[in-house]
């Protein structure tokens, strides 16, 4: 294991994810795109590995990207953060 360079966090507010979650689980099949199933998982996100967010926050190391845009506008935003990382790098 090596020392983390950055953390890539990519931030929607539950209310969002929730919409989208249950719309795909509309089509998905999945027996755990329910209500009950999903909110646990936000729980368990911000109780197990959120705090790993902060930790690495804390070193300056996590570059965030909302995710409430289109998903083209969400990758323009990482590939912005991606070049900007490696922008010395050849």
């Amino acid at each position: 294991v090596v020392p983390s360079k950055f953390t890539l966090y990519f931030e929607c507010p539950e209310e969002v994810m929730l919409k989208r979650l249950m719309k795909r689980g509309e089509t998905s099949g999945r027996a755990d795109d329910n209500i009950e199933s999903i909110k646990k998982r936000f729980r368990v996100f911000t109780e197990t590995s959120y705090p790993v967010i902060e930790h690495y926050n804390k070193d300056g190391k996590v570059h965030t990207v909302s995710c409430v845009d289109s998903p083209e506008a969400v990758y323009a935003n990482v590939k912005n953060i991606f070049t900007n990382l490696f922008k010395d790098q050849k």
